[in-house]
C-alpha cells in the first residue's frame, strides 16, 4: 500500500485538473496514489481524467452519480483507504515537484502534527501575492488566510506552527483523520462545502492536534471565492451562500466549548445577527440556511456531544487510546440545501 494518498475531488473541473494532475504525478516523492473522485462532473472533467490514468497506474478515477460535494467526495476516498498521510488536492492548484516531499518530512518533526500546510501564492510571477500560509482562529468562530494577498517578499513567511490549514492543499496524518471523525465521518457531510477546513482545524485544536506550516512547500491557488467580499458575492450561486451562512452555525454549536462560550459569543453573536438582517433586506436566497440548522438541531446537538466528550480527554499519543475506526464503504448520499 502506498504510504501516501492523493485525493482531489472534482465537479465541472475540466478547465484545470489536467495542469493539476500533472503537477501532482511529477512529484519527486513517488510512493502515492492519487483517486479523483468525480462528483457527476457535466463537462469533459472525466475524459480528461481517463486520458492521463492511461499513462500513469497510480491514478484513479471514481465515478459517483450524485454531487456530495467537497466533504463527501473527500470522505469517499478517506473511508476506502488506509495510507499513513492523506494530501488533499483542489483541482485549481499547481504543485511544485518537492511539495509532497517536503510536506511528509515536516509531519515526521512531532508526532502531535496532525496537519502540514504549505505555501500557496496566486500567481507564477518572480513576486506572487500570498494566497494562504495557513489559517488564524479569529475571535468570533471564524478562521482567516495568513497573509492572504501579501506580496511574498514583504511577508517572508517562517516555517513554524499556525491554528490551522486551508482546505486547498493539506497533508493530514491517518491517525489525525480517525481521531476526528463523527459519527464515522472526518468531514461533517451536512457542509458539503465551504468552511469544513474551518471545522477541522477547530476540532483538531480541540483534541490537542498541532498544525505545522511549511514554506519550502509550494503551490500555485488562483483563488476565487471569498463569500465576506460582498462585491463577488453579488455574483455567487445562491447555494454557495447559503452554505456559508448554515455551516457557521454548525461550527458555533458543535465546537464552541463552555469555557470559550462567553467571550467568543460575545463576539461572534452580534456578527450573526447582523448576518440574519442582511439575509433579510438583500439576500432572501440565505434564509433556508436558518430553516436547516432549526430542523437538524438535534443531530447537530448529538455531534456536539460527541466532540466536546472527546475535546476533555486532551491530546491522545499514539497507543494511548483507540482511534475511530473507518465506516464500511457505502455510496456515499448525503443530503445537502440544494445541488450545487
Amino acid at each position: 500500500m502506498p504510504s501516501v494518498l492523493l485525493s482531489l475531488v472534482t465537479w465541472n473541473s475540466a478547465d484545470s485538473v489536467e495542469a493539476c494532475l500533472r503537477s501532482a504525478l511529477a512529484q519527486t516523492y513517488t510512493d502515492f496514489e492519487l483517486w479523483v473522485v468525480d462528483n457527476a462532473s457535466r463537462d469533459d472533467t472525466c475524459a480528461r481524467v481517463e486520458a492521463l490514468a492511461a499513462t500513469d497506474a497510480r491514478l484513479r478515477l471514481h465515478r459517483l452519480a450524485e454531487n456530495t460535494g467537497f466533504c463527501g467526495g473527500h470522505n469517499y476516498s478517506l473511508d476506502r483507504t488506509r495510507s499513513d498521510y492523506v494530501l488533499l488536492v483542489n483541482p485549481d492548484v499547481e504543485m511544485q515537484p518537492d511539495y509532497l516531499a517536503n510536506a511528509v518530512a515536516a509531519m515526521q518533526r512531532d508526532e502531535q502534527i496532525g496537519t502540514v500546510c504549505g505555501l500557496l501564492v496566486q500567481s507564477q510571477e518572480a513576486d506572487p501575492y500570498i494566497d494562504s500560509a495557513g489559517m488564524n482562529a479569529l475571535p468570533d468562530g471564524r478562521f482567516g488566510l495568513r497573509l492572504h494577498r501579501q506580496r511574498l517578499s514583504q511577508a517572508a513567511p517562517e516555517p513554524g506552527y499556525v491554528d490551522g490549514a486551508d482546505g486547498a492543499l493539506p497533508l493530514f496524518r491517518r491517525r489525525f483523520i480517525d481521531d476526528l471523525r463523527v459519527e464515522g465521518h472526518f468531514f461533517d457531510p451536512r457542509f458539503f462545502a465551504h468552511k469544513e477546513d474551518w471545522d477541522v482545524a477547530w476540532r483538531g485544536r480541540l483534541y490537542g492536534w498541532r498544525t505545522w506550516f511549511e514554506p519550502s512547500c509550494r503551490a500555485l491557488h488562483p483563488r476565487q471565492f471569498l463569500p465576506a467580499n460582498l462585491r463577488l458575492r453579488n455574483h455567487l450561486a445562491s447555494a454557495i451562500k447559503t452554505d456559508a451562512v448554515k455551516n457557521q452555525w454548525l461550527l458555533l454549536i458543535k465546537n464552541t466549548t463552555v469555557a470559550q462560550a462567553p467571550r467568543l459569543l460575545l463576539r461572534a453573536i452580534p456578527r450573526q445577527l447582523a448576518i440574519l438582517c442582511y439575509s433579510l433586506l438583500f439576500e432572501r436566497s440565505s434564509l433556508p440556511a436558518y430553516r436547516y440548522v432549526w430542523q437538524n438541531w438535534q443531530q447537530v446537538r448529538a455531534s456536539r456531544q460527541l466532540i466536546q466528550a472527546r475535546a476533555r480527554r486532551g491530546w491522545q499519543p499514539a497507543g494511548s487510546a483507540p482511534t475511530s475506526p473507518a465506516p464500511a464503504p457505502t455510496t456515499p448520499h448525503y443530503a445537502t440545501l440544494v445541488p450545487h
